[in-house]
């Protein structure tokens, strides 16, 4: 994102779509991420069987959904398009529309299947613009609480896409900080004061939380059940990055009580 998206949001969001309704609320996401005057959001459906009869039923059912999902947004006035693409690999024909559509964002689902998770965890690794990782139930424009977690100050990419998403659901932001064996109070104190100041740069004034517990997941999903959706990141100095990467990925969604979105900003470089 440009300088000018702490107001305005994406210009060219990438969003991968099955051959099913849209089960993480994705199209309403992007209608709060894309620049509603300049931006445009593109559908785009991935087909890996090369077989005539089962390349049919991909494109098909693909184009469908594709359809259904643009015909949403431009009933909010949102630029939209559509492709169907054929690759050897969902996550090679992802990465191949992005750079052919030079996204600025790529959103996708998060769901609990193996392997949704092994294409979210690569595209993480290898898109080489901002990847968002949604998972919830709930329209994200009826949002009315936004949660971070953070252990060290946010980046200030993901600031600005805190502040996007704020500004455009119109929804409060959290800060909040779980003190356990390893910080202090005083530590938590700092980050959040700094977080808290990060974000008001970008317009946006927020409320932060600090609390106790050795059990910080466990922590995380108490505090969650207060609120709407949950900002996380996947950096190095991230607390939570041995949960969100590996055998244990769903781990942060099985106890959160509130949609997950999940950000990792451009050159952004997830741990190993």
């Amino acid at each position: 994102m440009d300088e000018t998206a702490q107001q305005t949001g994406y210009e060219r969001v990438l969003v991968p779509v099955g051959d099913k309704s849209d089960p993480n609320n994705l199209t309403e996401l992007a209608s709060l991420l894309v620049d509603p005057r300049h931006g445009a959001v593109q559908f785009v459906h991935v087909t890996t069987d090369r077989s005539f009869v089962g390349s049919q039923e991909a494109w098909r059912t693909g184009s469908e959904s594709v359809a259904q999902s643009q015909h949403q947004l431009r009933q909010q006035g949102i630029e939209s398009t559509g492709s169907i693409r054929t690759a050897r690999n969902a996550v090679a024909g992802i990465l191949e529309e992005a750079e052919e559509y030079d996204a600025d964002a790529i959103l996708i689902g998060w769901t609990d299947t193996d392997a949704v998770s092994r294409i979210v965890e690569q595209l993480l690794r290898k898109a080489d613009c901002d990847v968002l990782v949604f998972r919830g139930d709930a329209d994200p424009t009826n949002a009315e609480s936004l949660f971070v977690p953070v252990v060290i100050p946010p980046d200030e990419n993901r600031l600005r896409m805190t502040a996007i998403l704020s500004q455009r659901s119109e929804a409060p932001v959290t800060f909040a900080y779980v003190v356990g064996n390893e910080n202090t109070e005083e530590d938590g104190w700092e980050v959040l004061e700094k977080s808290a100041t990060g974000l008001e740069a970008f317009g946006v004034q927020a409320e932060t939380e600090l609390v106790n517990g050795n059990d910080v997941i466990g922590k995380l999903g108490e505090l969650s059940a207060d609120h709407d959706i949950m900002v996380i990141g996947t950096s190095r100095g991230w607390w939570l990055r041995q949960s969100l990467f590996g055998r244990k990925t769903d781990e942060i969604a099985e106890t959160a009580q509130c949609s997950i979105l999940m950000h990792k900003w451009q050159g952004e470089v997830p741990p190993e």
